[in-house]
C-alpha cells in the first residue's frame, strides 16, 4: 500500500472494520449519485468507478485510488467537484482524504490484434500486437476527444487543418506532426481526435496514445524486467504513435535513445508519428540534437490561447453537450475573465454547473462571478475603475474630447483612441461587451470584438502602440 504525499492532504492507513466499510460505501454511493447528475456515464466509468471507499470517521471519508498518478489526475480535474460534494454530503466540515492501493483494479484494456473494435470500455482503446508479452498499461484514447466536439478558432485553425490532413492520409505527409503550446489549449484533444478518427476509418491500424511520463515509466519497467527488446518491438509494430508532452524526455538519456530507435523505425516505414510539447522543439533543453532535428522533419504547429469568440463558442458547445441552459451574458462574462487556457475555462463552467446543482438554483451572473473568482478571474482590477473613467483617461492621453469617442467618426486618431478605450474597458472591468458598446454611442458587442481584435493586431505589430496602452493602464491602476 503506497501513500500519496500532498501538503494539503492527510493520508490515513487504518484497517477499517466491516461496519465502517459499509458506512463508507453507502456515503460514497451518495457521491456517485450526485456526480451522476452532472457527469456522463462514460466519464463516471472512466474516472470514478475505480475509486473505492475505505473508512468513515465523523465527517471525513477516506477513499482509495489505484495509483498516485490516477489520484493526482482526479484531484486536478475534479478536485473542486469533490470538495463541493463533501461539504454537501458530509456537512460544513466534511472532507475527503486519500489513500493509494495499487492492488485495486484499474480498467485494464483488452489486447486486440490489429483492431480497435470490441473494446469493453469505450473510453479506453489500445491496439497492439497480441503476440507481445509486454504492453504499456494506461495507453488509451478518450472517445470524447473527436474533431466534431473540438471548437475551431483563429488560435488553432492551422493545427486543426494539419490534424485533419494526416488523419485522412496517415504517414504520407506532415510526419511527424508536432503540436506545441501552453497547458490547457487543446493539444491533447486534437492529438486524440487524430487517433479516434483513424481508428474509426481504418480499424485495421495499430494505434497507441501515451504520454512522455508514461513512456518513460514503461521503459524503466522494461529494463527492470529484462524486457527492453519486447518494449521496443511493441512500439515499432505500431501504425500510429501519439506521444503527449514529449518534453518529459528531457535529461533521460537512455529513454531518449530508445525513443530514437522507435522513431527511426516508424519514420522509415512511413508510420504516422504525432507529438506534443509545451514549447518549440528548438527550445527543449536536455534533449539530444538528433531527436530535436527529427522532431522538425515534419510539420511544427503552435496552438495559442483562444480569442474571446472562440472561448464563448467553447462554453456554448459544452453547455449544449451537458444539456445546460446559460445565457449569453453569463458565458461572455466567463470568457472575458478566464482567458489563459481552455482547461480553466471548462473547469470554471463545470464548477458553476455543480454549484447550481448543489444549491438548486438557476445559473445566474452572480453565481458565475462567485465561481470565476475561484479560478483567478476578476483580479488586479481597482474598484474605482469603470468605463467612464477609462474613456476620460484615454481621451486625455490622446488629447481628444470625450464626446468624439462616442461618435461614428472614422478619423484615424479618433478610431485608434476609441478602440483603445473599448479594449481597456474589456480588460479592466467586468462589464459585458454589450454594456461596453453602449458607452460608445450604442455600438453592439460585435463592434467591441472588432475593436479589440484591431488593438491586439496593433499590439503585435506596433511596439509603440503597446507602450501607449501600458502607460494608460498604469495610470488607471494607480488612480
Amino acid at each position: 500500500m503506497e501513500t500519496l504525499s500532498q501538503d494539503n492532504k492527510q493520508i490515513l492507513n487504518p484497517q477499517s472494520p466491516p461496519d465502517n466499510e459499509k458506512q463508507a460505501s453507502e456515503i460514497w454511493n451518495k457521491f456517485l449519485e450526485l456526480f451522476g447528475h452532472n457527469i456522463s456515464e462514460l466519464k463516471m466509468n472512466t474516472w470514478f468507478r475505480p475509486i473505492k471507499p475505505i473508512s468513515l470517521s465523523e465527517n471525513i471519508l477516506t477513499i482509495s485510488f489505484p495509483s498516485t498518478d490516477y489520484c493526482e489526475m482526479i484531484v486536478t480535474r475534479f478536485g473542486d467537484v469533490l470538495n463541493k460534494a463533501a461539504l454537501s454530503i458530509l456537512g460544513d466540515n466534511g472532507k475527503l482524504e486519500y489513500e493509494i492501493d495499487s492492488s485495486l483494479p484499474y480498467y485494464e484494456p483488452e489486447i486486440k490484434t490489429g483492431s480497435a473494435q470490441n473494446v469493453p470500455d469505450p473510453s479506453i482503446s489500445v491496439v497492439v500486437d497480441s503476440g507481445e508479452s509486454y504492453h504499456p498499461n494506461r495507453c488509451y484514447l478518450n472517445q470524447d476527444y473527436t474533431f466534431d466536439n473540438f471548437v475551431k478558432g483563429k488560435s488553432n485553425e492551422f493545427a486543426v487543418a494539419a490534424a485533419l490532413s494526416i488523419s485522412s492520409r496517415p504517414g504520407s505527409q506532415y510526419n511527424p506532426l508536432m503540436l506545441y503550446g501552453g497547458v490547457g489549449l487543446g493539444k491533447t484533444h486534437l492529438m486524440q481526435a487524430i487517433g479516434n478518427y483513424i481508428q474509426r476509418t481504418s480499424p485495421h491500424m495499430k494505434i497507441m496514445y501515451t504520454s512522455g511520463p508514461d513512456f518513460t515509466t514503461h521503459f524503466v519497467q522494461s529494463i527492470k524486467t529484462n524486457r527492453a527488446h519486447e518494449f521496443e518491438r511493441l512500439y515499432k509494430s505500431l501504425d500510429i504513435l501519439i506521444v503527449d508532452d514529449i518534453q518529459f524526455l528531457e535529461g533521460k538519456e537512455s529513454t531518449q535513445d530508445s525513443f530514437f530507435q522507435i522513431f527511426n523505425s516508424l519514420y522509415q516505414l512511413k508510420k504516422q508519428i504525432v507529438l506534443s510539447c509545451d514549447k518549440p522543439p528548438h527550445q527543449l533543453e536536455g534533449l539530444e540534437e538528433r531527436l530535436i532535428t527529427r522532431f522538425q522533419w515534419g510539420l511544427t504547429v503552435d496552438i495559442v490561447a483562444p480569442d474571446l469568440e472562440t472561448r464563448i463558442a467553447i462554453l456554448n458547445k459544452k453547455c449544449e453537450k451537458e444539456g445546460i441552459v446559460a445565457g449569453y451574458e453569463i458565458l461572455e462574462f466567463i470568457a472575458v475573465n478566464i482567458k489563459d487556457n481552455i482547461r480553466s475555462l471548462e473547469g470554471c463552467l463545470k464548477s458553476i454547473i455543480f454549484d447550481s446543482e448543489l444549491t438548486k438554483s438557476p445559473i445566474t451572473l452572480d453565481l458565475a462571478k462567485r465561481n470565476v473568482l475561484k479560478f483567478g478571474g476578476i483580479k488586479n482590477r481597482k474598484q474605482n475603475i469603470d468605463i467612464g473613467t477609462i474613456i476620460t483617461s484615454v481621451s486625455k492621453f490622446f488629447n481628444i474630447d470625450e464626446s468624439l469617442l462616442r461618435l461614428k467618426s472614422k478619423q484615424q486618431e479618433i478610431v485608434e483612441a476609441r478602440h483603445a478605450a473599448m479594449y481597456l474597458s474589456k480588460e479592466l472591468t467586468s462589464s459585458s461587451l454589450q454594456t461596453i458598446g453602449s458607452h460608445f454611442g450604442g455600438r453592439n458587442h460585435a463592434t467591441v470584438i472588432h475593436a479589440c481584435r484591431c488593438v491586439e493586431d496593433s499590439i503585435n505589430n506596433n511596439p509603440g502602440f503597446k507602450d501607449k496602452l501600458e502607460q494608460i493602464k498604469d495610470q488607471l491602476l494607480t488612480l
